[in-house]
């Protein structure tokens, strides 16, 4: 059975790296990159460098059209080709795909292995995201655009880092930590879920460890997914700190566009779910990242992911259904007592009294002033 593995990571810089580390393992590298400006419409550039001796080393670049409006599905497409490829040329064979800059896990890998499946002779093994701990803390908690580690071609992606590492770390099943730092260390400590591997770094060999792993999507989505992720927690001795907030209550329309700011904090990740008597089916979706605010929805709470019975115990919602409403933060930043006091306040401020709860059927389907966030119901 050929075994693809793939790596990502926000700085190319650690791309480059990691390749470089991979050399001697046997297995072929792929670095992928998507050129905007080569072609018609663009292209995906794939470049392998194989090591002819000690001192020299032979590139072999390839250059596909794109094929679709968007990137992510044209790559998915070219990869699944590569994976074809390489199971005819090396049956028992792995090749290592480094993604470009910009494609996230998340929105890349579920789709890529459903179709791979449908190939003989190939298997997706461990998917891996690079940082570096000694730049995190800037890279998560501040607002850092891709355009500053990618260059102009990024200037008018949004994203900002943060974002991009806090969903990777969840995904993926090994997080690869370079640097010393001891607070960027922590912050990846609290942000990797308990059942994925850390790596202190490229002194060990990475491919035995991705190897040793066979990606299950409905675990990693299940990690990430907005209504299931979890608090992880870690170290607190440099001031990192996570908030598990959590509440049966829904949030008031009116109190949550009021304190909205004092709810995301300052310097500070969030991810999580909530949930609105004026649209009681949904998921709503809550992401803090680089002091940007995003609110948005997952869909409908009896369609969520359910997590395996262990998983839901030990997210402490054993005693609820999974597809139960919920209000569900996971806050994580550097911070202090007082800044962790004002944004639990600040979630329990904007949750429904309980002396309100007798009104909340009243709002829904009903204009909650919070049309020009979600759209109507």
């Amino acid at each position: 059975m050929h075994c693809l593995t793939i790596i990502s990571a926000v700085d190319p810089a650690l791309l480059d790296l990691t390749a470089l580390a991979l050399h001697g393992e046997g297995a072929l590298v792929i670095r992928a990159r998507l050129l905007p400006e080569q072609g018609e419409h663009g292209v995906v550039r794939l470049t392998t460098a194989s090591m002819s001796d000690a001192a020299s080393s032979t590139t072999s670049v390839i250059d596909i059209p794109r094929s679709k409006d968007c990137w992510t599905c044209s790559l998915r497409e070219v990869l699944v080709a590569v994976g074809e490829d390489r199971a005819r040329i090396e049956p028992d064979g792995t090749t290592v795909i480094m993604l470009p800059v910009g494609v996230e896990l998340v929105h890349l890998v579920p789709t890529l292995v459903d179709e791979l499946e449908l190939l003989p002779g190939v298997v997706l093994a461990g998917v891996a995201h690079v940082i570096d701990a000694d730049s995190a803390a800037e890279d998560l908690l501040e607002h850092r655009p891709l355009s500053a580690f990618a260059g102009e071609s990024y200037a008018a992606d949004g994203r900002c880092s943060g974002e991009i590492h806090m969903v990777a770390i969840g995904y993926a099943d090994v997080v690869v930590a370079l640097g010393e730092d001891p607070v960027g260390r922590d912050l990846v400590e609290h942000l990797r879920p308990h059942d994925t591997l850390l790596l202190p770094g490229l002194d060990a060999p990475l491919l035995p460890e991705l190897l040793n792993v066979r990606h299950d999507v409905d675990s990693a989505l299940a990690r990430v997914h907005p209504a299931t992720t979890r608090a992880w927690g870690g170290p607190d001795e440099h001031g990192v700190r996570t908030l598990d907030l959590s509440s049966e209550l829904p949030f008031h329309p009116g109190r949550l566009r009021e304190f909205v700011a004092d709810l995301a904090g300052h310097g500070l990740l969030a991810r999580g779910c909530f949930w609105l008597p004026s649209r009681p089916g949904r998921v709503c979706t809550w992401e803090v990242a680089g002091g940007v605010v995003s609110v948005g929805e997952a869909g409908l709470w009896n369609a969520v992911p359910q997590m395996h019975v262990d998983e839901l115990a030990a997210s402490g919602l054993s005693e609820h259904a999974p597809d139960a409403p919920r209000c569900h933060l996971v806050v994580t930043g550097v911070a202090d007592d007082a800044q962790c006091a004002s944004v639990a306040d600040a979630f329990h401020r904007i949750l429904l009294r309980p002396d309100e709860m007798g009104e909340a059927l009243a709002w829904a389907g009903s204009p909650d002033g919070l049309e020009d966030w979600f759209g109507r119901e």
